[in-house]
C-alpha cells in the first residue's frame, strides 16, 4: 500500500501537467518583456542555457522512461 501512494505522488495528469507547462511560459514570456533591456546583453547565454535545461530535462526523462 504505500508503495502505490507514493507511485500516486510522482505522477502528473496530462490537463496538470499542461497546466504547469504553459504556466511556466506565460511566466518565463511575461519576465521576458519585463526585463528585456537588462537580458538583451545576455540574450545569447539565456538562450543556450535555457536548450542546454530542456535537453539535460528531456534526456533524463527519456533515460527514466526506457
Amino acid at each position: 500500500m504505500h508503495a502505490e501512494k507514493d507511485e500516486q505522488l510522482t505522477q502528473m495528469k496530462y490537463s496538470e501537467w499542461l497546466a504547469s507547462l504553459f504556466g511556466a511560459c506565460l511566466i518565463a514570456l511575461a519576465l521576458g518583456a519585463w526585463l528585456h533591456d537588462v537580458i538583451d546583453a545576455a540574450i545569447w547565454v539565456v538562450l543556450i542555457a535555457g536548450v542546454a535545461l530542456h535537453s539535460w530535462g528531456m534526456y533524463a526523462s527519456y533515460r527514466r522512461n526506457s
